[in-house]
């Protein structure tokens, strides 16, 4: 159990930082809210179409791995929006604009929807953080977390390795996935990053809840979901881990 946990990391881990929406709507959302959402937000913007959006709609309608992927794509400010036929999405550029900005566009966004009335009711929500512990030794990024697999009589010491588990917590799933010698560029610096991937998607099924009323409990669920996802991951790393991130507390 993590006894305190600290209100930032000065060196952080954090590649990306995702909250999405699946939902039923009246309509396809990606036709009618990017124009929307174009005119709404404030600041400069920049829409994009994802290959997502080539395909014919009557097969990301049947392929159930389309159904909720992004089409339409929206930097805006510090963040990105990515809209699909059932779904919405509000990530974070790099570096990170930190939790409570995050949740004021993440609010934003989601008002802007009630707004509109297209979404009927909500399916799920998620809150998914992906950081990267930057150890290029695969002994020290083995080391780096608090895991143990062993197959058979051999024990995981230096083989390279993906981990994915799924762990309910109360009406929550932790998707958990850990992987090692990975590599990623991130798109500020242009620079390869190599190390220990944790990514962590943090996820309520809420089974067809009235869009209003998801919208009147909303400022609580983020701070609950966001709490979670951030106990998980201090829960996954060492103590000599986190010391190594520079953690501060209050």
């Amino acid at each position: 159990m993590v006894s305190k946990l600290p209100i930032k990391l000065n060196k952080e881990p954090l590649l990306d930082a995702v909250f999405e929406m699946r939902f039923s709507a009246l309509a396809p959302a990606s036709s009618i809210l990017p124009g929307i959402f174009f005119n709404k937000l404030d600041g400069k913007k920049i829409i994009s179409q994802l290959p997502t959006g080539e395909l014919p709609k009557q097969i990301r309608d049947t392929d159930p791995n389309l159904q909720f992927a992004p089409i339409i794509r929206i930097l805006w400010k510090d963040f990105v929006l990515l809209i699909g036929d059932r779904s919405v999405a509000v990530g974070c550029t790099m570096p990170y604009a930190g939790w409570v900005r995050f949740k004021e566009a993440i609010l934003k966004i989601v008002n802007i929807l009630g707004e509109v009335g297209i979404i009927q009711v909500i399916k799920r929500y998620s809150l998914k953080y992906v950081d990267l512990i930057p150890y290029k030794n695969i002994g020290e990024q083995i080391a780096s977390v608090d895991l143990s697999i062993r197959l058979g009589d051999h024990c995981l010491e230096k083989e390279k390795f993906q981990f994915r588990i799924e762990i309910a917590q109360d009406e929550y799933i932790n998707a958990i996935q850990i992987i090692s010698t990975a590599v990623a560029t991130l798109p500020d610096k242009k620079i390869k990053m190599e190390g220990l991937i944790i990514d962590i998607d943090t996820i309520h099924n809420v089974n067809n809840q009235e869009f209003m009323d998801f919208v009147s409990e909303l400022q609580e669920k983020l701070d609950k979901i966001h709490l979670m996802n951030k106990v998980t991951f201090f829960k996954c790393i060492t103590p000599t881990t986190l010391n190594a991130l520079e953690p501060i507390y209050e």
